[in-house]
């Protein structure tokens, strides 16, 4: 109950101007919240886009080894024929 009195004695000793500062202060507070859940969102969406980074570049040097080696056993295949 003391909170609800000294709102009111501040609301008293203000006016219209204290409300307004009330209704200012419980915007920051909800700005502030959510300013740090957007935070936060930022945060793991910038920690799931390294990850996914660096598994394309795994999955890039996996293929390119793939191809490298399929061209290598086609050039022996060839150079085997040749021979023959």
């Amino acid at each position: 109950m003391e909170t609800y009195a000294t709102i009111a004695e501040f609301l008293k000793a203000t006016g219209p101007y204290g409300i307004v500062a009330i209704l200012g202060w419980a915007f920051w507070r909800v700005s502030e919240k959510k300013d740090q859940e957007v935070k936060d969102l930022y945060e793991k969406v910038a920690q799931i886009s390294e990850a996914q980074t660096v598994a394309i570049t795994k999955v890039e040097a996996a293929l390119l080894a793939l191809r490298e080696a399929i061209d290598e056993l086609r050039g022996r295949n060839r150079n085997a024929s040749t021979h023959d």
